[in-house]
């Protein structure tokens, strides 16, 4: 499959928590984040082209599913960031560090 992606993105694993607009959140962990986007696995089940709200590390912002990878992994875009979030994302994706492994 062809990369589509705008903006790079780095394999990091953090913890993440999932806001839908009701309900308890969902708890999940990423598997790669940039500036556009993150990849991340959850236990409950998340709907393609549904609107979240996310918080990993200080970062926070709104979201989107765009689909399913695999049994457990979700491909989701980022909507709403403000310029903090964004500037931190950035920072967490530097030029020299696209193919490097990383858990916080």
């Amino acid at each position: 499959m062809p990369e589509l992606r705008r903006a790079p993105r780095v394999k990091i694993e953090m913890t993440c928590t999932l806001h839908r607009r009701s309900g308890t959140p969902i708890s999940g962990k990423t598997v790669d984040i940039g500036p556009g986007g993150m990849c991340v696995c959850t236990a409950r089940p998340l709907a393609t082209d549904e609107l979240l709200r996310f918080q990993l590390r200080g970062i926070d912002g709104q979201a989107r599913v765009l689909r399913q990878r695999g049994h457990d992994s979700y491909a989701i875009r980022f909507e709403r960031l403000g310029e903090p979030a964004l500037a931190e994302l950035q920072r967490l994706v530097p030029a020299t560090a696209r193919t490097s492994e990383h858990r916080y």
